[in-house]
């Protein structure tokens, strides 16, 4: 085999690595933050979050008045590895990540969801989850 060869299979071999690498760890979150992108820009509020949710989410800094927005879907998780830091789970609802409040989580089903949801930086947070409200 030429030695010109041998340096296009190389490059071929390492290409499809990054691509497999790519596919595996990175792609699904990018996935769920375009969605956020999404539902951020082009996403209909339904109401303002009320002062009762506001206090009750003051830990992750959301104001009352914030818009709320529905999400409708499937719900699915994946997992973030690195060698530097623990697996982190990570969960979706119509592909948008999100975070429950406690309590919620037994709130969720198998197939459709519906939620009302406030938009944080990286994810969007359950104020109410299939009719069962924060509490």
């Amino acid at each position: 085999m030429p030695e010109a060869a041998v340096w296009v299979v190389a490059a071929i071999a390492v290409y499809a690595i990054g691509v497999a690498l790519y596919a595996i760890f990175y792609w699904p979150w990018s996935r769920a933050q375009r969605a956020l992108s999404r539902l951020r820009k082009h996403g209909t509020s339904i109401r303002s979050m009320r002062e009762r949710e506001a206090r009750v989410l003051q830990l992750i800094e959301c104001a009352a008045g914030l818009p709320v927005y529905q999400l409708e879907g499937h719900c699915a998780e994946f997992v973030i590895r690195s060698r530097h830091s623990p697996a982190q789970h990570v969960q979706t609802l119509a592909g948008v990540p999100v975070k429950y409040p406690a309590g919620l989580e037994r709130a969720m089903r198998a197939g459709n969801n519906t939620a009302e949801v406030v938009l944080a930086r990286d994810y969007a947070m359950i104020l109410r989850l299939n009719g069962v409200k924060l509490a």
